[in-house]
């Protein structure tokens, strides 16, 4: 009987660990951790932050689901919106899901009305992966009920690879990053293209942000400039 307890024991311990261990998160893994994104115009003058929080982190078997809060303020320091959203670790793979996409600027306006969101997996690869190695596309679909017409716009990213591993500095820091590239399709009422490339570091997540018009011009960057874990 001794032995059988200390056998499940075991097995407790070793499956706590596998979940803990399989999973590769882009996010900050310990509850309570904060970051903050700068977001610049293509000059490198600041148009606002978003502050990050890790409000939860839940585990059930192999999957992890971390529960962020972020608030954006723009370039006066003035609290524009505030949105949660969930990344999860799911067979061994970490999906942002694309609600992190969410522009609250744009939806500010229709905050008081009724606004459906259809969002696609977001996945990030682990840091191994070899470049070129292509991506799922992505989508996000918003639909706004004012109450006299429908108000609807669709973000479409595709062509989504990994381009390389470097090591990025930020105010925050020295990170080694995956970074990946991808065409980006936004229609509201006009659709508007562009490209863009992200850095990426385990456990810590987005680390930078370049994107750019479809003549290939810069039209502005996000960098991490705060992190505690």
């Amino acid at each position: 009987m001794k032995f059988i307890k200390t056998l499940l024991l075991l097995c407790a311990i070793v499956g706590t660990t596998y979940a803990q261990t399989d999973c590769r998160p882009y996010v900050p893994t310990n509850k309570g951790a904060t970051w903050e994104i700068t977001n610049y115009n293509a000059k490198g003058k600041v148009q606002g932050t978003v502050s990050y929080e890790l409000v939860d982190k839940v585990v059930s078997g192999n999957d992890v689901t971390f529960k962020i809060k972020a608030v954006a303020k723009d370039k006066k320091e003035k609290e524009v919106y505030t949105n949660e959203f969930e990344a999860v670790c799911k067979d061994g793979k970490f999906d942002f899901g694309m609600a992190f996409k969410m522009d609250g600027n744009q939806l500010k306006a229709y905050e008081d009305m009724d606004v459906e969101v259809d969002a696609s997996k977001f996945e990030i690869p682990d840091m191994d992966a070899s470049a070129g190695t292509t991506l799922d596309d992505a989508t996000l679909g918003i639909s706004v009920d004012t109450g006299i017409m429908a108000v609807k716009m669709n973000i479409e990213i595709t062509d989504r690879k990994v381009e390389k591993r470097e090591e990025l500095t930020t105010p925050a820091g020295s990170f080694d990053c995956i970074v990946l590239s991808q065409a980006i399709s936004t229609k509201m009422m006009v659709k508007v293209r562009a490209t863009s490339k992200e850095w990426y570091a385990e456990n810590v997540g987005m680390v930078r942000t370049e994107s750019y018009n479809r003549k290939g011009k810069l039209m502005g960057y996000s960098e991490l400039t705060k992190f505690s874990n």
